[in-house]
């Protein structure tokens, strides 16, 4: 008891004087005072259906400055305090913030390094504070109108999030939730949604912190990394073959599967996998109305999908298409468990085939406690963040935030050349997320999905059915830890 309560001190002592060593003489522990920016109504690539109050005003709600405190939590690591501030005084305070949550960790050394600066400082991912758990406050302006007042009621969740499109742009969400229109919803295929935003925000860290930070996390790597250009990130990564004995202990067997279906053979039609992302139908970011796509027909032409540009924010003029085609060969699943002293049930799955000009491999993949999410998502990278993971997580969810995963089994996810072996930039070749599922409670049958790059549309799709054997070992190791 005595050494854990060393350690909580520690860590606490250290997250102040690292607070005190960005600005050590401001005396009211401000650190930043920044400026952020609110697009508006008129942004159609936003994160989710807008709220009625949503810029209903030019100034209530539009929230356009960012204030970085150091925090007096007594949590372990390293914690800040983010209000953020509307033109009227309104405030949103997240105290106790984990940095840690907010800033790329990385696992590799030497040369790979490149693609995983790349996968990780690209890539969107934050943290949220549930007003249900008091992890957030709001102080209201004076003399707020009641219509917004009550606005403000509705909100339960903040987001804050290190945005993937450039390097120190992090932004600030404010969800609330919306009944109004239940009973319409309750008859379409769409209510199971009722999350509105009420604002957004983006901002920019300065560099100096965020260098810090970086470097705090990351001692051993070399701050020139982190100047190189997305592109220049790319080039140097896809002369990297992939050393894929660094990330895992050694295989051991490969299973006997039974492939059950490949979507574009059986030519399943294509439905939405999450009804959180129906908003994507709504905006035209998910498919035609006009045409039903299957998963044969989605790989017979271009996908016109948008790609980041100017690392800024998305703009409907800038679309472009990607060529999905190569998914056509990729016909073929193998799942090897992988040698490790505390599970037998931690495998490997490389989708694959005979002509497939590139494979997906994605390993550490822990199926026992795969039922946490009804989706296990797994991002190009190591041990890569999930797009939103909780400011304070339960020791249970260790899903949902990489930060309880055990050094010996982080999870990986790459697309590697199949003759050499060497990194494929996965965004280039139009997919971002790997999806692994049980099909049913037997957990015999397991479903694969590889998603498209920025719109989330299934591509690819495979069931399999695992042998028995192996699902004993499955069933054993649930019930150690699913209670």
């Amino acid at each position: 008891m005595k050494k854990a309560l060393s350690i909580c001190f520690l860590l606490f002592v250290q997250s102040y004087f690292f607070a005190q060593s960005i600005n050590d003489t401001d005396a009211t522990n401000v650190l930043y005072e920044i400026e952020a920016f609110a697009p508006g109504k008129s942004y159609s690539y936003d994160i989710g259906e807008k709220d009625l109050f949503y810029h209903k005003s030019d100034s209530i709600l539009v929230f356009t400055k960012v204030k970085i405190e150091s925090s007096e939590s007594k949590k372990t690591g390293l914690r800040l305090k983010f209000t953020f501030i509307d033109k009227v005084g309104n405030e949103i305070v997240c105290d106790a913030t984990d940095v840690k949550k907010l800033i790329p960790k990385l696992e590799c050394k030497g040369e790979m390094l490149y693609a995983e600066i790349l996968s990780e400082e690209f890539n969107r991912f934050g943290v949220q504070f549930r007003g249900w758990r008091n992890e957030y406050s709001i102080k209201k302006a004076q003399d707020l109108p009641l219509e917004y007042d009550e606005a403000l009621d509705r909100a339960y969740r903040v987001q804050l999030v290190n945005n993937c499109l450039e390097p120190t742009k992090w932004e600030f969400v404010l969800d609330s939730e919306d009944y109004t229109d239940f009973k319409k919803r309750k008859k379409s295929d769409n209510y199971l949604n009722q999350r509105r935003i009420l604002a957004h925000s983006w901002f920019n860290v300065p560099m100096e912190f965020y260098m810090k930070l970086l470097k705090y996390y990351n001692p051993h790597v070399d701050d020139e990394l982190f100047n190189l250009s997305y592109d220049e990130l790319s080039k140097k990564a896809e002369e990297v073959k992939i050393d894929f004995n660094l990330l895992r202990g050694p295989l051991d067997k490969e299973l006997d599967l039974e492939i059950i279906e490949i979507g574009h053979q059986s030519k399943r039609k294509i439905s939405i996998l999450d009804p959180e992302e129906y908003y994507k139908k709504q905006f035209g970011l998910v498919l035609s109305e006009d045409k039903n796509y299957d998963y044969a027909s989605i790989l017979d032409e271009e996908l016109p999908l948008t790609r980041f540009q100017d690392r800024g924010f998305y703009k409907a003029e800038n679309q472009s298409p990607f060529y999905v085609q190569w998914l056509k060969q990729v016909d073929d699943v193998k799942i090897t468990t992988i040698e490790m002293k505390d599970s037998e049930v931690i495998v490997e799955i490389r989708l694959t085939g005979e002509h497939s000009p590139y494979e997906i491999v994605v390993g550490n993949v822990d199926l026992s406690i795969m039922n946490e999410q009804i989706l296990c998502g797994f991002l190009f990278g190591v041990n890569t963040f999930t797009t939103n993971m909780r400011n304070n997580s339960r020791p249970s969810t260790i899903n949902y935030d990489p930060t309880q995963y055990e050094n010996h089994r982080k999870p990986y996810l790459y697309l590697v050349d199949k003759k050499t072996g060497q990194w494929v930039n996965n965004q280039f070749k139009g997919v971002e997320k790997f999806y692994v599922s049980f099909d049913d409670i037997s957990y015999e049958k397991i479903n694969i999905h590889v998603l498209s790059y920025e719109r989330i549309i299934p591509v690819w799709m495979a069931q399999v059915k695992l042998p028995n054997d192996f699902v004993e070992k499955l069933r054993v190791r649930r019930r150690l830890f699913n209670y």
